[in-house]
């Protein structure tokens, strides 16, 4: 009789101590349930009020997701048994899959693969199927679940993280690799537990998991203040990166305004003031009359066309430089163009007694600015004239390439060094090499062609061999129809 007495006063001890244990959990429940309903709540005002990153609304859905398993829990007594062992625990691990959603779209700026969802399903059969199995299989289920899902998320925060954001990764990722730790630690605990004893142990243990999860809950809104923070600082650092490239741009090109605008005050000034000195020292010193001064007149004109081709030059850079300057898109016919390139330098060609191959089929039609590739026609052309010896031959090539026409004008003139052509585009170099005949120039012509070109969507590139002569390239957008 007193060994049963004994017994069976132990064995009220051990059902009161299971009911308090049951009680205590009960009560960490509703205030863990309470913990993430906060969080989700906040969650929603910081992302509706634009304190957001990407990805931030499908955290706030994990966050909900987590409020709503925990509310299950709370509620346990109230509800019938499936509602808290499948619809709250399915809610549980799917906010695992919300959690990697937002992670992977903050760190990776990429979408995140839909297939991942099919895991929630898995999910909720498992637990599904776990309804009618023991406590302990239900619960190496749960716990299976809740370690995989907050390490991947852990994972996926630390995964190749730039030095300056390590550590606000890693608090961010705290967390989710305590929750999964904790709950792989359970999970090797309850596969190790004999059936004896189950549930006094499991019951002590659920009650520290769960005061845990509290503790976590506060943690994990902490992190998407910090991923919030990281975003800012990310997209600062991007703004700066453009303030800064567009500030080199602009210094740039008011270095290069301010250098043009010298280069051209210095050329303009030598033909207006000889030309000036010319007219009062032969024209007006004398009385004869203008038909005995055609020499002196032909000087005058030149030194006014070298002044005049001057400002030409002056008016398309700067229309170059004008960001607000769109290019007419219009269809041209090359062979027009080079013919008439070939009648401004007639006279010239004939003085040197070059000879100059036009393409007997060039393409058919360019789509570019036709007063531009005109500009830039000239230009080429006149150059490979400049420098050709007399005797010798420009051959001047249209062929297609891809949905490009390519100009090809190629000279046997007195080419240029390796070093010179790559200075050759750079204003500040300013390169004026004299002709074969003497012919000036003020090395600003290329410059232009260049701009021209790639405000036109085209591309120029030369090749040149010393003693051997220059190929010009040009490249042009086919018209549609070409």
């Amino acid at each position: 009789m007193l060994d049963a007495g004994r017994c069976h006063a132990s064995c009220r001890r051990i059902q009161t101590r299971r009911d308090e244990m049951s009680q205590y959990i009960m009560d960490l429940q509703v205030v863990l349930s309470l913990a993430y309903l906060t969080n989700a709540l906040l969650s929603v005002l910081l992302a509706g009020s634009g304190l957001n990153f990407k990805g931030a609304w499908w955290w706030v859905l994990a966050q909900s997701l987590m409020a709503l398993g925990t509310l299950g829990d709370a509620l346990a007594p109230l509800l019938p048994p499936w509602l808290p062992l499948i619809v709250a625990n399915t809610a549980y691990a799917a906010a695992s899959i919300f959690y990697i959603h937002s992670v992977w779209v903050f760190r990776f700026q990429k979408p995140f693969p839909p297939w991942l969802y099919l895991i929630s399903l898995l999910q909720l059969a498992s637990f599904s199927f776990g309804f009618f199995q023991p406590y302990q299989a239900r619960a190496l289920l749960f716990s299976a679940w809740m370690s995989l899902g907050p390490l991947a998320t852990a994972g996926l925060l630390l995964w190749k993280v730039e030095r300056r954001f390590w550590l606000a990764n890693s608090l961010t990722a705290l967390p989710f690799l305590i929750l999964g730790l904790a709950s792989a630690s359970r999970l090797a605990l309850l596969a190790s537990l004999a059936l004896q004893g189950e549930v006094l142990v499991t019951s002590t243990q659920n009650v520290w998991y769960t005061a845990g999860a509290i503790l976590l809950s506060t943690i994990m809104l902490f992190g998407y203040f910090m991923m919030s923070s990281i975003q800012t600082v990310q997209v600062l650092n991007v703004k700066d990166g453009q303030i800064e490239a567009r500030n080199r741009k602009l210094v740039e090109a008011a270095k290069a305004k301010d250098l043009f605008f010298a280069i051209i005050a210095h050329d303009i000034r030598g033909p207006i003031g000889g030309a000036a000195r010319y007219v009062r020292k032969h024209l007006f010193g004398h009385a004869s009359g203008l038909e005995a001064k055609s020499a002196e007149m032909d000087t005058l004109a030149s030194s006014l066309e070298r002044t005049n081709e001057y400002l030409e030059k002056l008016l398309w850079w700067s229309r170059t430089q004008l960001q607000d300057w769109v290019p007419a898109k219009l269809e041209i016919a090359l062979d027009h163009c080079l013919d008439h390139a070939v009648s401004l330098l007639k006279t010239r060609i004939e003085l040197k007694h070059l000879s100059v191959e036009l393409p007997g089929s060039p393409c058919s039609k360019a789509c570019a600015d036709p007063e531009s590739i005109q500009l830039i026609l000239n230009n080429l052309l006149s150059n490979a004239v400049k420098y050709s010896p007399p005797g010798r031959v420009v051959t001047v090539a249209a062929d297609r390439d891809g949905a490009f026409c390519r100009v090809q004008i190629r000279d046997q003139g007195i080419g240029m060094s390796q070093e010179t052509l790559g200075r050759l585009f750079r204003i500040e170099e300013k390169i004026s090499v004299l002709g074969t005949a003497a012919e000036t120039g003020n090395g600003l012509g290329l410059i232009l062609a260049k701009s021209l070109a790639e405000r036109n969507g085209c591309r120029i590139e030369l090749e040149s061999a010393l003693g051997v002569g220059t190929c010009a390239r040009l490249w042009l957008p086919l018209a549609a129809d070409a």
